[in-house]
């Protein structure tokens, strides 16, 4: 600091000077004279500006000045901050407007009915807007995340306290089953497996379908690491630049890790529920021949 006998502290982050009382220096290194319309950011721009020192004779009167410091007052830990407590949304008495929602979604009857006799999906109610409840299970079946979806608009969030590693999954029928299909969102994930249940080509729930929530690792880790069978994952994560960056990262990491990635963007729109959604306009609209 330079002439710190000049200084008149004004505000917890600024002083004026004892000669100048339009002249005002913040704690950042910023000083700005206001009758005179001058700014600067260090003492060098002070001695030109204020003292108006030609250039090499300020900085030898910088380079011949003793460092000086102000002295801190000591500094007291934080105290640590307790977790959030994880609050379950309260349960509806039905799941009518959750059900309509998603199947004009395109969400079929059969995935829909199975996640509500898993006790993966219910309804809730804030107010007068109703929303759809995903949980995310630990491995003993106990709830650790719920996230909610607004049943109108595009309104959504986290329950609070929840945990972001326990991801929204619907199992594969054999806990034996080697494979596992990566979502961004729930309704993705749902979406996946009616395009499985479609094709009819395997069983729809012959690989699991997890839903990371948005992006995030600690879901995928946490999968991984209470599914140690998992040889084969697929990456379905959304067909936008943010998707595919992350995807992108997601395969390098986990096939350094020996598993075998295949990269499943949807084939068509942005997510895996937009393909389901334009994939059945196009059955409906298909002439019989």
């Amino acid at each position: 600091i330079y002439m710190p006998q000049e200084l008149v502290k004004i505000s917890p982050h600024d002083f004026r000077t004892q000669t100048h009382s339009s002249l005002v220096i913040s704690d950042n290194g910023l000083f700005h004279w206001f009758s005179k319309d001058l700014g600067g950011r260090s003492a060098l721009d002070y001695l030109l500006k204020v003292e108006q020192m030609d250039f090499v004779g300020a900085v030898r009167h910088l380079n011949q000045m003793e460092p000086f410091r102000i002295p801190l007052p000591p500094a007291f830990p934080l105290p640590a901050k307790s977790p959030v407590p994880f609050q379950l949304p309260p349960p509806a008495p039905d799941c009518k407007t959750v059900q309509r929602y998603l199947f004009r979604r395109g969400i079929s009857r059969k995935v829909f009915q199975f996640c509500i006799d898993a006790g993966i999906l219910y309804q809730t109610t804030y107010g007068r807007h109703t929303n759809c409840v995903f949980l995310g299970l630990d491995v003993d079946g106990i709830p650790r995340a719920a996230f909610l979806r607004g049943c109108e608009g595009s309104w959504r969030c986290d329950a609070p306290g929840s945990q972001k590693k326990y991801g929204f999954l619907i199992p594969a029928e054999h806990d034996n089953c080697t494979t596992v299909a990566i979502f961004e969102a729930p309704i993705d994930a749902l979406s996946g497996a009616c395009l499985m249940q479609h094709q009819r080509k395997t069983p729809w729930r012959s690989q699991f379908y997890l839903s990371l929530g948005g992006l995030n690792f600690q879901a995928v880790e946490y999968f991984l690491k209470t599914h140690p069978q998992i040889r084969h994952i697929q990456l379905c994560l959304d067909n936008d630049e943010r998707g595919r960056a992350f995807s992108s990262r997601l395969f390098v990491s986990l096939s350094e890790k020996g598993y075998r990635v295949t990269d499943c963007p949807p084939q068509i729109g942005k997510d895996y529920n937009e393909q389901l959604l334009l994939q059945k306009q196009q059955l409906t609209r298909t002439p019989i021949r």
